[in-house]
């Protein structure tokens, strides 16, 4: 299948980073699961862990459902803790950090850490869990809150969104705002940037390099540790021979500078598309058969994801 079921494909992009990292960021009236998927870049933040309960009282319990006045309210309150709080203090150390492609994946799921970190934070306040299971309701509300609003409710919380994430992604990588907001891609040149996405991460020199690098790990004897660095492997994969490999790269090709911040600023224009059915089905497909050739069971995903729904 080329467009995968919304859960699945949000478990399996969990570890494709390709465009932003929010849920709370609206389009069209969709959410992003990406606090606990990814995004169109190829790069997961460090799992949240769903059984840690401390920080919440057993009595404490989350919403129902949410209202306009709460969904602004975390988006304000996100916004606030990313701009002002513990998150821009992670985000502006991130930011000092030398500037090497070699170290983009650690850094960038940093960021990520840090950006959801702040949204884990103020649900927490709202009684939801502080962990992934908490972010994975949270998104499945506001997805109902979204269909179920007026057009520009919605189209207020999405441009709200979308300048938190601009500005997470200025302050950690330290990318002025202002070439941020300029650089911007319509539906078509992102459809197109995307299917090129999809078809070299398919490519067989991807997928053999990925294949061979995952047959060579020694198992743990622990099976989550041994997905999770076949997943490292992926990831790395996806940024330095996908996007950044290649004399010129991909990203040079669709019109970014090489390097780090060509990567950047690109994640952050597909962000804008990221809802789009033929973007995400390039995105399901391309992964897959990346996934796939990783040797990760795609059974064990799609239970993951079944789990998450039930808890």
């Amino acid at each position: 299948r080329n467009i995968l079921d919304s859960s699945l494909r949000d478990k399996i992009c969990k570890h494709v980073h390709l465009a932003r990292p929010s849920r709370c960021y609206f389009s069209n009236g969709t959410t992003n699961h990406q606090s606990n998927s990814t995004s169109t870049s190829g790069i997961s933040p460090p799992p949240l862990n769903p059984n840690d309960t401390s920080a919440t009282p057993p009595t404490t319990k989350p919403p129902y459902a949410l209202t306009k006045e709460m969904a602004f309210g975390i988006q304000s309150s996100t916004e606030l803790f990313v701009k002002h709080g513990v998150g821009m203090q992670k985000l502006k150390e991130i930011a000092k950090e030398d500037r090497d492609t070699n170290t983009l994946v650690h850094r960038w799921q940093r960021m990520m850490e840090a950006y959801l970190g702040s949204q884990v934070h103020v649900l927490a306040g709202l009684g939801y869990p502080p962990n992934e299971n908490g972010l994975y309701l949270y998104n499945q509300q506001v997805a109902m809150f979204m269909q179920n609003t007026d057009p520009d409710t919605q189209e207020k919380l999405r441009i709200g969104s979308r300048d938190i994430w601009r500005s997470v992604l200025s302050t950690a990588f330290d990318i002025p705002l202002t070439e941020i907001t300029q650089s911007e891609m319509n539906i078509v040149q992102a459809r197109d940037a995307m299917f090129r996405v999809s078809q070299k991460m398919q490519s067989n020199e991807i997928l053999d390099k990925i294949s061979n690098k995952c047959a060579t790990l020694e198992k743990t004897g622990n099976s989550a540790m041994d997905m999770a660095m076949k997943h490292q492997i992926v990831q790395d994969s996806l940024v330095h021979d996908v996007y950044l490999g290649g004399n010129p790269s991909l990203v040079q090709e669709l019109g970014f500078e090489n390097g780090e911040k060509g990567y950047v600023l690109m994640q952050c224009i597909m962000a804008e598309h990221q809802n789009d059915p033929l973007v995400a089905s390039y995105v399901g497909a391309g992964m897959m058969k990346v996934l796939v050739s990783a040797g990760i069971d795609m059974a064990e995903i799609e239970a993951a994801a079944k789990a998450m729904k039930g808890s």
